[in-house]
């Protein structure tokens, strides 16, 4: 019996073994991948549990008065230390209107201050282009930390008052507008017309 009668005899075909060998690769990669898949959604399953919402005021308040003594029973309280004062921690009593237009006018008087740079270096290349508009308004978006710095700007152009190139000269500029420390984290908006 020749070799190829051997192979149909038993059921083989030439090219039988490349065939198996061609869809052996893709199955063991999805095999894998079902695999992987399937731990990957078990062992998120098995992830601690959110922790538990706190009960609301009311029934916490209803459990506290049940347990509480009567008055004339209850034991003295305990002293409590005084709040340090706002100065020693760089908080501010203020309501938070207050602190906004203190730190908006704090970051007004910063801007004026580096007016002649944004006039030098902005303004001045933009009407040597084109002499229109004669004016431009921007509106400074700028957030402060606690200490005063500035950490965040963007620069928005009025309608109408745009210069596109001034304005993308002032975006240029870094950052480093400091205000007094406001004790919080304040975001600002503040308007300038150049020049």
């Amino acid at each position: 019996m020749d070799h190829v009668a051997h192979r149909e005899l038993h059921g083989a075909r030439p090219g039988d073994s490349m065939m198996q060998k061609e869809l052996l690769t893709p199955a063991a990669i999805l095999l894998g991948s079902v695999f992987i898949a399937a731990g990957l959604y078990f062992g998120l399953q098995r992830a601690a549990p959110p922790a538990a919402a706190p009960p609301p005021a009311s029934a916490v308040a209803a459990a506290a008065s049940a347990k509480a003594p009567p008055a004339s029973e209850a034991p003295a309280p305990a002293p409590s230390r005084p709040a340090p004062p706002a100065a020693a921690t760089g908080a501010v009593a203020a309501s938070p209107g207050e602190l906004y237009r203190r730190v908006a006018a704090d970051a007004m008087e910063a801007l004026e201050a580096r007016r002649q740079l944004f006039v030098k270096q902005c303004w001045e290349p933009s009407l040597k282009k084109s002499p229109t508009p004669a004016r431009a308004r921007y509106l400074f978006n700028m957030t402060f930390d606690e200490s005063g710095k500035e950490i965040a700007r963007g620069i928005s152009e009025v309608r109408g008052m745009d210069r596109p190139d001034a304005a993308q000269c002032l975006r240029m500029i870094p950052l480093g507008i400091a205000v007094p420390p406001p004790g919080a984290r304040v975001a600002v908006e503040v308007e300038m017309t150049l020049p």
